[in-house]
């Protein structure tokens, strides 16, 4: 035979069959022909590609570069139809309540028409909350429509997205497309508590503020207060009269911001905390700031601190009881020093930050004249925020999903569990229990181990909404979830196949395209192609004519037999 026929399916990979199930739920054309070559790259052979040519996931096929010959045998509808669709939509996967979110849709027509009217609607619960009308035709067949949907209440609402239907269309599977938007409410309320009125105060509201989930109460120490009630807490320049906030800061151990400065009082804050003392003398110093370029706890980015103006404290060397992590050092006047200007601590689940200076204020004008904008040095302001907002979790376990998959779409989703040093623990076991809230049914899968975390791959779930916990082999952390199946299945969006791309690999690959009722012609092409030449394989045995091993046996033989018979006859 001139050939040996190997048969491999493929899917999202390339799979080596007897025979066909059409249970895959990606196309990937692409990652089947290179893995083709891979498998045999010392082998030049024709490739029979069967298929429509429509791609659901990887690379454009096309322009793929190989040394073989592709001979596609195109499946499938090649007869263009009139078609409208909704070829993709994007929008965010979560928004704040009272925000407004965006929607972009991409609609095509395809077909021979000069105008075709078409009606857009977004609908939620069956009542349309969003229409617009289009004019699509041959010479303008895809529109980008744009626009801001409202979120009034918290939680997952799903929408559809539909285009009318033409008539006598044959696909209408694409037509639609649903989408679901998380709604949530986590302003994050941030408690300021000063004694005395300061332009630092009204800088550091509007910083924080310029992040629309968080809210700065500015309130003073002798106002009634319950700090659990918020976020974290922010101390402007302590004196005395901080005595209780203190107090439910050390027994709640609640998250604090510290800034000191000419009105601090030293010999209280010194007494009413355990991190750090200062040995203050009356005289007042200007502080420059250096950036610490080895400050790795979160990330943030040089703004020009060297640039700022000084800001000013009591002069004193500052001594601390627990190890700090410093953001800025110290500079006076040209003397760089490796004391703290700006450090953060962290202690038995507490988080504490520190700012030794007061008009800071003056470094958002600064950030501002240079950048034309206050986002920048915001930016600085908020990354410190938000480190010491965060509480650390007691649930050692960390997840990662997506809130929405597609039909068609593998269900990855990544954990990680850690010590109690926080540690990743690769010695653990993690499961996944699924449940589909409407029907009830469950489903327990297992994590596997990668290189740095456990990864578990779902497929096959009918459209629904699921929620799931995962837990580890000792049951003893736990961690929930949930996601949404859609009923968007990308294979049906396609009604013809891909013969344009066919053809382009099968000409670039020195191949040639033919259909289903011409595989006689196929099997004579390639019998017929002198490229392709059969190889015949011989083996070479060589026999000796004479055995050396019997040659010696007769040799040993005839000498003995000659020693007997001269012994015999008395010769010597």
């Amino acid at each position: 035979a001139k050939f040996k026929i190997l048969n491999f399916a493929f899917q999202k990979d390339i799979l080596k069959i007897d025979t066909l199930n059409f249970k895959g739920q990606q196309t990937n054309i692409y990652n089947s022909l290179k893995s083709i070559d891979e498998l045999y790259n010392k082998i030049t052979s024709p490739v029979i590609l069967i298929t429509d040519g429509n791609q659901t996931s990887g690379k454009n096929y096309k322009y793929i570069k190989t040394k073989n010959n592709i001979y596609p045998i195109i499946i499938g509808d090649t007869t263009k139809y009139q078609d409208l669709s909704i070829t993709q939509l994007n929008t965010n996967k979560y928004t704040y309540l009272k925000h407004k979110f965006p929607v972009e849709i991409f609609v095509n027509y395809q077909g021979n028409k000069k105008k075709i009217p078409v009606k857009l609607s977004i609908k939620k619960n069956n009542t349309t909350i969003f229409s617009k009308e289009l004019i699509l035709g041959n010479n303008n067949n895809s529109k980008e429509i744009y626009f801001h949907l409202p979120a009034n209440k918290v939680g997952i609402h799903h929408y559809t997205a539909q285009i009318n239907y033409l008539k006598n269309e044959k696909n209408l599977y694409n037509n639609k497309y649903k989408f679901t938007v998380e709604v949530i409410n986590e302003q994050s309320k941030i408690l300021l508590i000063s004694d005395i009125v300061h332009p630092d105060i009204a800088m550091l509201k509007r910083s924080i503020e310029s992040n629309k989930q968080r809210k700065v109460i500015i309130k003073k120490p002798t106002d009634k207060l319950l700090l659990d009630k918020y976020k974290m807490v922010i101390l402007y320049q302590p004196n005395p009269s901080f005595k209780k906030v203190f107090l439910q800061i050390k027994n709640k151990s609640i998250n604090h911001f510290i800034f000191t400065g000419t009105h601090t009082d030293w010999n209280f804050l010194n007494t009413n905390q355990s991190l750090f003392k200062k040995e203050v003398l009356s005289k007042t110093e200007n502080y420059l700031a250096k950036y610490n370029n080895s400050f790795s706890t979160f990330l943030i980015k040089d703004i020009g601190f060297a640039n700022f103006s000084p800001v000013q404290d009591k002069f004193g060397e500052i001594k601390f009881y627990t190890s700090k992590k410093t953001l800025l050092y110290q500079q006076i006047e040209s003397f760089e020093t490796e004391k703290p200007l700006m450090a953060i601590t962290e202690q038995n689940n507490q988080k504490t930050g520190f700012f030794f200076g007061e008009n800071i204020w003056k470094w958002r004008l600064t950030s501002h004249l240079e950048n034309k904008s206050f986002t920048e040095f915001d930016a600085f302001i908020n990354k410190n925020i938000q480190y010491l907002s965060n509480y650390k979790k007691e649930n050692n376990i960390e997840i990662k999903y997506k809130n929405n998959y597609f039909a068609n779409e593998d269900i990855n989703i990544t954990a990680k569990i850690y010590d109690a040093n926080y540690n990743f623990d690769t010695k653990k076991q993690l499961w996944i229990f699924v449940t589909n809230k409407t029907t009830k049914k469950k489903i327990k899968y297992p994590f596997s181990l990668k290189n740095n975390y456990f990864k578990v791959n779902i497929s096959d779930l009918p459209t629904g909404n699921y929620k799931f916990s995962v837990y580890d082999s000792e049951n003893k952390n736990k961690q929930f979830g949930s996601f949404n199946v859609l009923d968007y299945n990308i294979e049906q969006q396609f009604t013809t196949a891909n013969k344009n791309d066919l053809k382009y690999i099968a000409d670039n690959t020195n191949g040639k395209i033919f259909y289903p009722n011409q595989l006689n012609k196929i099997e004579n092409t390639l019998l017929n192609n002198k490229k392709y030449k059969s190889i015949q394989k011989s083996k070479k045995i060589k026999i000796s004519l004479i055995d050396w091993r019997w040659l010696l046996s007769i040799i040993i033989l005839s000498l003995t037999a000659e020693w007997f018979i001269r012994k015999y006859k008395g010769y010597t």
